[in-house]
């Protein structure tokens, strides 16, 4: 017998840290694992200029001055638009144009009014707030930029890290391959929790144990049964 202290020495003697090779993961199965590589972003997000509220795309210049005894007057464009439909046409000068959150705002615009800022007769837009470019806009890019690093090899994927990847069409990712920790037990006295309990006997409850503790840490268990107090037994099943 050995003490606890060089038991744990001997351990380590042999156990190399370095980090495993890495392997590909399919991102629905990522969660927990550890990037080998860092992340790049292949596109901005949002990719488009995009509208945060239900309004109107319009150009900001023409609202100069605009308030409720004194609405902006404009053509309101025939075309409605809605996710997941680009724009068809283009903005003109006192004009606008019925947008949906979410929607791709069309060209010839740099503001949305929210629809409660508004009113609307027939074909005319009356715009009771006056507005700065971008008001209202989530610009291309403005969360994340085509060719940014958003996750660096070495980070554990939360679901906040799966939901970046999924964000940016990541669909699997390099992934440290898990360590596999081999889980023997010993002894003429353990039986499996599935036999039946006899005299003598215990059931082998530290290999369910260290089992899922493997787990708990990451790793991948592989669980080799109940060895019987045979030494050659014991070296054929660690070899």
């Amino acid at each position: 017998m050995v003490s606890a202290e060089e038991a744990h020495a001997r351990f380590a003697r042999r156990i190399d840290l370095a980090p495993l090779p890495g392997e590909t993961v399919a991102l629905a199965a990522a969660l927990d694992r550890v990037l080998a590589h860092d992340v790049t972003a292949p596109i901005d997000v949002p990719p488009f200029d995009r509208a945060n509220v239900h309004g109107f795309a319009l150009p900001s210049a023409d609202t100069a001055g605009a308030s409720d005894t004194a609405p902006r007057r404009f053509h309101l464009n025939g075309e409605v638009i809605v996710c997941g439909h680009p724009p068809a046409l283009e903005v003109a000068p006192g004009s606008a144009t019925t947008i949906a959150t979410g929607g791709m705002v069309p060209r010839g615009t740099d503001a949305v009014v929210m629809v409660e800022h508004t009113d609307v007769r027939g074909d005319e837009l009356l715009v009771r707030r006056a507005l700065t470019p971008g008001a209202n806009i989530s610009f291309a890019g403005t969360d994340i930029t085509a060719g940014e690093i958003v996750l660096h090899g070495g980070d554990v994927l939360t679901s906040r890290e799966t939901g970046v990847l999924a964000a940016i069409g990541v669909a699997a990712v390099n992934a440290v391959r898990r360590p596999r920790v081999a889980v023997i037990s010993t002894g003429d006295e353990i039986i499996a929790p599935v036999e039946r309990m006899r005299p003598g006997l215990v059931y082998d409850s530290n290999a369910r144990i260290l089992a899922d503790a493997v787990r708990e840490a990451g790793g991948e268990p592989v669980e080799l049964g109940i060895v019987r107090d045979d030494v050659s037994e014991l070296r054929r099943q660690l070899a």
